[in-house]
């Protein structure tokens, strides 16, 4: 049986990759409608078809499910689903520069087009890895091209490959760092399918815990192939 959610919203997802399509598919089980876009139209093809951009176990089917009964779609037009929708997730690529920083190019040009399509107020959520004071640098690009509110959250991601699916549905902790209780409450109550445990934080505590995060990992990683190469050196 599905866990329901309290109420359906409109949802757009922007980038498909492997965060925003496991996301919006997640969502769309839930009974939220979704829209996931890409500016990349053979890959949105491939998704209408069937063909899936990643291996995730369990993906496949439950794109087919939800796109069959319409809670899940898929569009390259970004501006309609920015203005059909009630929140707005930003799920687009982060690549790491030659001087080893978050380019953000992706980020800026999804704030942009967001404020130039903004028709009321909406909800807008990076879910991208960002580093520390992004969601501020999108505020200003968002306010540069409309007068329309809206509020900013981060709530960022914490799944793992091959069990991405399970990790999204029975999560762990959801963090939601918001601009105002009424964003707050929205994304919270999103989630409440998902998780009994919110993390209420500002945006910046957000983006904070999710670097941390990879990078106390990236340090366990580092540290057991340390012992495995002491292990290995002393039989």
């Amino acid at each position: 049986m599905e866990k329901g959610v309290e109420k359906m919203r409109k949802i757009a997802v922007i980038g498909t990759g492997y965060v925003g399509l496991v996301t919006g598919t997640c969502f769309a089980e839930t009974g939220n409608r979704v829209i996931c876009c890409d500016i990349d139209s053979q890959k949105i093809t491939n998704l209408l078809n069937g063909v899936m951009p990643i291996y995730e176990p369990g993906l496949e089917e439950l794109v087919a499910k939800n796109q069959k009964r319409e809670t899940l779609q898929f569009s390259t037009d970004i501006p309609n689903a920015i203005q059909q929708a009630e929140i707005i997730y930003i799920a687009v690529g982060t690549p790491m520069t030659v001087t080893g920083e978050a380019d953000l190019m992706y980020i800026k040009q999804v704030a942009k087009t967001i404020g130039e399509n903004l028709n009321s107020y909406k909800i807008i959520v990076t879910k991208s890895t960002v580093p520390v004071g992004t969601g501020k640098i999108i505020r200003s690009i968002i306010k540069e091209q409309t007068a329309t509110k809206f509020d900013l959250v981060s709530n960022p991601e914490f799944l793992r490959e091959g069990v991405a699916i399970k990790d999204c549905m029975n999560m762990e902790r959801a963090v939601i760092g918001a601009t105002s209780e009424t964003a707050y409450q929205v994304i919270a109550e999103l989630h409440q399918p998902f998780t009994t445990k919110m993390v209420k934080t500002s945006v910046e505590t957000a983006e904070m815990i999710k670097y941390a995060a990879n990078a106390f990992l990236a340090t366990k990683i580092s540290f057991i192939n340390d012992i495995a190469n002491i292990c290995e050196r002393v039989g």
